[in-house]
């Protein structure tokens, strides 16, 4: 199906090597984890401390990977004013509790992996052999935030029955069936894509095989 992801970003997690920033003990020994979550729900469901302003920079990562003030969050965890103490106390006692923590200035776009690929390509073969032969074997690994949509599967469902099985471009029936349910494999895509504002609605979305789906996204 078609992917939700409209952006994404390349960020480092905050060290925790060096935890405690002056953090106040009495303050650690009086937060946990649940408590924590508690100020998340909180503050997703619109609860705001005194005097809330947003984070420039320092982020924590919320259940569904949003991005959520760490200062704001740690107002609510301990009920102290954000004016009595430093973002660094909030930084250390969320990593200090196993929570991922983002520095945002230190955020870059992630590369465009085909560009990568079209300039590989356009090298002479002999150059991309030697690459390869000392290329490590084991990729790195990275955090990478992605803001999405959330989209109405009953959208979904209405169009893969509408389309009964038959891609809605080529008119083909779906290449194979799906292992887990012996459904015939369609993919949802958009007419106009959500990220140019296009609607999450049945009659801006048909069903495509994945040839068609690439086609309309490359072709």
């Amino acid at each position: 199906m078609e992917s939700p992801e409209i952006g994404f970003a390349t960020i480092p997690l905050a060290s925790c090597s060096n935890a405690l920033w002056m953090q106040p003990v009495e303050i650690i020994q009086m937060t946990s984890r649940a408590r924590i979550d508690r100020a998340i729900n909180s503050f997703l469901k619109g609860v705001r401390p005194p005097s809330f302003r947003n984070s420039q920079f320092w982020f924590v990562l919320g259940p569904n990977g949003e991005l959520l003030p760490a200062k704001a969050i740690w107002a609510l965890v301990t009920n102290i004013s954000a004016a009595n103490f430093n973002t660094t106390h909030a930084v250390s006692g969320l990593c200090e509790s196993g929570y991922s923590v983002i520095d945002i200035r230190h955020s870059s776009s992630a590369k465009n992996f085909d560009d990568d690929v079209y300039h590989s390509l356009a090298t002479p073969s002999d150059e991309r052999k030697k690459r390869l032969a000392s290329a490590k074997k084991l990729p790195a690994k990275e955090l990478v935030v992605v803001e999405r949509f959330i989209r109405n599967p009953d959208v979904v469902a209405e169009v893969l029955e509408r389309a009964g099985g038959y891609c809605e471009r080529c008119t083909n029936y779906a290449p194979f069936l799906r292992r887990h349910d012996s459904m015939p494999y369609l993919e949802v895509h958009h007419k106009v894509p959500l990220v140019q504002g296009g609607d999450d609605t049945v009659e801006n979305a048909e069903a495509l095989c994945p040839n068609c789906h690439r086609n309309a996204h490359y072709g």
